[in-house]
């Protein structure tokens, strides 16, 4: 584990501090949680793969099992 050092206004260190207390853990252990589910968060929002430009490719094309099929035992 890597160790560091950050600095907080007083009154937000206030504030971590009471909101770890109420879950029954540590400041660090909040700070690390809080982090974690946050680039949980960002990882999962990834923007969705564009397709429309693919819309239609096999259009004029016979792509029925049947077709499939015929195709592989000529």
């Amino acid at each position: 584990m890597h160790r560091t050092q950050i600095y907080f206004e007083e009154q937000f260190f206030e504030s971590v501090k009471k909101k770890a207390k109420s879950l029954n853990i540590s400041v660090s252990a909040y700070i690390r949680d809080t982090i974690k589910k946050d680039l949980e968060v960002k990882n999962t929002n990834q923007h969705p793969i564009d397709l429309s430009s693919f819309s239609g490719l096999w259009e004029d094309y016979d792509i029925s099992i049947e077709s499939i099929r015929e195709k592989a035992w000529k």
